[in-house]
């Protein structure tokens, strides 16, 4: 009798030995599926084994049936009444009234004998693992069997969070790296706007600076035209005194005329010139 149960234990340990090896070497969740599907059939019997890992965003959910195993992301709403009553009180369960939910297909149900659904929440460094499980005469699960069943889920759940921790890292830094490519793109838009500006500012000095070049030419040509003849008028008008009627008529009016009509004449070229820059900047302006 000791003899076979030590060759049991052998036999486990090999078993143990090679899932766990099989489990560190995972990279991804599938590959940790394909090493179950290799090796969990010789640690325990079942029918079906259900994991449930906390995660931020619901629970990660992990079935294994004999045949199949599969895995994906669910709520806290859907896990059933037991599996609530596991996360809040962890108290195992051991029951023949067993929730239709877990099984594929009703036909599934029917083939069992005697079927029992066990559960238990495992804790491990503040983190809470559920896992349940069924099993039947020809399937026998015992509590000898718990300590090796809490082994797997340690072991799976040591590197299922380190996978999905990979995971959000590279998740996590794809999005900085996005933000990033965001940003930068955004900032060399911004210098292509500011460049832009600059050269629009540049541009609108160097006509404002042509235009007042050429304002100011205007006002230094108009003020020598202007000066000359207003000069003479200015000293005719201060001949007056000094001449008498005939003269001043004869002889002081008549220049005065002809400077007054110079004096016209300049004053209308000035009025055009101002008029046609005046055209000319609301040209450039439009």
């Amino acid at each position: 009798m000791n003899n076979q149960l030590s060759q049991r234990y052998r036999i486990i340990y090999e078993a143990y030995s090679k899932f766990a090896n099989g489990i560190n070497r995972c990279g991804s969740v599938g590959e940790i599926v394909e090493d179950l599907q290799m090796h969990l059939k010789y640690l325990l019997n079942f029918h079906s084994i259900k994991l449930l890992l906390p995660q931020e965003e619901g629970f990660l959910l992990l079935s294994v049936f004999s045949d199949d195993i599969s895995y994906r992301i669910v709520e806290k709403e859907s896990l059933l009444p037991f599996e609530k009553s596991l996360l809040q009180k962890s108290i195992p369960v051991r029951t023949s009234d067993i929730p239709i939910e877990l099984f594929r297909t009703e036909s599934d149900f029917l083939k069992l004998k005697n079927p029992e659904l066990w559960g238990w929440s495992f804790q491990k460094n503040d983190r809470q693992v559920l896992v349940s499980l069924i099993s039947d005469e020809q399937k026998p699960f015992t509590f000898g069997d718990v300590e090796i069943l809490k082994l797997v889920t340690d072991c799976l759940e040591a590197k299922l969070q380190e996978i999905l921790l990979k995971n959000q890292l590279a998740n996590r830094n794809k999005s900085l790296s996005e933000a990033y490519k965001t940003i930068k793109l955004q900032n060399d838009q911004i210098q292509k706007i500011v460049e832009n500006q600059k050269e629009i500012i540049k541009e609108r000095t160097r006509e404002i600076m042509e235009k007042n070049e050429k304002l100011l030419h205007i006002s230094a040509l108009n003020a020598h035209n202007v000066r000359e003849p207003l000069s003479r008028i200015q000293g005719i008008s201060q001949l007056f005194e000094y001449y008498d009627e005939k003269a001043i008529r004869e002889e002081l009016i008549p220049k005065l005329n002809t400077s007054l009509e110079e004096m016209d004449s300049v004053l209308q070229e000035v009025i055009e010139m101002a008029s046609q820059e005046l055209i000319s900047l609301k040209a450039e302006k439009t």
